[in-house]
């Protein structure tokens, strides 16, 4: 029998204290038929192996425990779950987050039943932690973009359109996931729906975020840039509408986090990137021409904004005039 939802779970440093939170959050739904789900948990070449004893606990789940033979990140590992796995949606959680509330799953189920949704996006509680307080922030369905959170996907056209996680991105796999999905869809077959479904939980503790004073930006910007290159290219190939969209709104993102204070510190990095960007655009100009200066001017300001929720971005350096000047001239 199909299953309705796969719940695909990669799994790396979380021992079973710190993925249990999650395993009793979807073992907890009120309301639904436990037949119509399946959880799979991928474990990516980590020694630290999840007891069949503790799996077998959660009787109402029937967990598959996949695990890789090699480490290749979060990304890969999720990817390796959907390949192996066959229900006709497919939803990504994180091992340290939880669903939002006991209903999550039934209004999930529900609204699939009666929409059969291309891509359901619904919102997420955003749990950060700010001088050691907690506290919840609601994201709302469009402001949840490029976090994979709370969202659910239709495997059929994923894989009509062959979307998958990028060989070449191991950190923000989300982002090139969710927007390569973007540049592919109709957005007018996009579902949003009010809903507080999934809990993230912001971690200090993952081995790129930890607190060495090297922001988290900074550590991984290389995918941040090859990122965009890369959904740019693939954009390119289908033909996508957003492509330009995607080219001007990226190459914003890089040019403003590279003029925050996250690079005040490494000034040689910042200079380099800027090289490579203005390299990379040098026979890309015209397609800003293709915007009025207002136009351009609201996205720019946009992405600031974004930047500065998303990668605790204090100040921003740059206008769209710099932008301008040193990238476009």
């Amino acid at each position: 029998m199909e299953k309705i939802l796969d719940i695909i779970i990669p799994q790396y440093s979380e021992n079973e204290e710190k993925i249990k939170p999650l395993l009793d959050s979807i073992n907890n739904q009120k309301n639904i038929n436990f037949n119509d789900i399946s959880v799979t948990i991928v474990n990516d070449a980590s020694n630290i192996l999840l007891n069949d004893s503790f799996l077998n606990g959660y009787d109402k789940l029937n967990i598959k425990y996949l695990i890789n033979d090699r480490n290749t990140g979060p990304g890969l590992a999720r990817q390796k779950g959907v390949d192996n796995t066959f229900g006709k949606y497919i939803m990504f959680c994180d091992s340290d987050d939880e669903l939002y509330q006991d209903l999550a799953l039934y209004y999930i189920i529900e609204f699939i039943k009666k929409k059969n949704p291309l891509y359901l996006v619904t919102n997420i509680v955003v749990e950060m932690i700010d001088d050691d307080r907690i506290v919840n922030v609601v994201r709302k369905n469009k402001e949840t973009f490029p976090w994979m959170h709370g969202k659910v996907y239709q495997r059929k056209f994923l894989l009509d359109n062959n979307i998958r996680f990028s060989l070449h991105v191991r950190h923000l796999e989300d982002t090139y996931y969710t927007n390569s999905i973007l540049g592919i869809i109709d957005l007018k077959e996009i579902n949003y729906f009010d809903c507080n479904t999934y809990l993230w939980k912001q971690n200090k503790e993952s081995l790129t975020r930890k607190d060495d004073n090297i922001p988290y930006l900074v550590k991984i910007f290389d995918d941040y840039y090859n990122c965009a290159i890369y959904l740019y290219d693939f954009f390119k190939e289908r033909g996508s509408k957003q492509k330009f969209n995607h080219l001007i709104m990226s190459s914003f993102g890089i040019f403003i986090a590279l003029n925050s204070n996250l690079f005040d510190s490494y000034i040689d990095k910042r200079e380099e990137y800027l090289n490579k960007l203005k390299i990379y655009l040098e026979n890309k100009k015209n397609i800003f021409k293709l915007y009025k200066r207002e136009d351009l001017n609201k996205l720019y300001l946009h992405q600031v904004k974004e930047l500065k929720i998303r990668n605790n971005i204090k100040n921003v350096y740059s206008t769209l005039e710099d932008f301008m000047n040193i990238c476009i001239k």
